[in-house]
């Protein structure tokens, strides 16, 4: 039974999931290196993606306040402009 050699493949996959990924790279005829990376800049780019989406796409709390202050224009109230005092 062939078992993992380098330390992250140790700490990510237990005994039965490195046989079925030793099974996976055998049938693709990949190196378990290149797999490994193939899979890591994927899951890189998803968390990207995740974090992309999360990101409000509105001016932070700050520049509300800023706007809504007495004497200031308000852009921000509707689509015309108008005058707070």
């Amino acid at each position: 039974m062939k078992s993992p050699r380098n330390i992250p493949v140790k700490a990510l996959l237990n005994a039965d999931e490195f046989v079925e990924f030793d099974q996976e790279c055998g049938a693709a005829d990949v190196k378990h290196s290149s797999q490994l990376r193939t899979l890591a800049k994927a899951w890189i780019a998803e968390q990207k993606r995740k974090r992309q989406q999360s990101y409000p796409g509105r001016p932070g709390h700050g520049q509300n306040v800023a706007l809504s202050l007495p004497g200031r224009v308000n852009y921000g109230a509707s689509g015309q402009l108008r005058m707070r005092l």
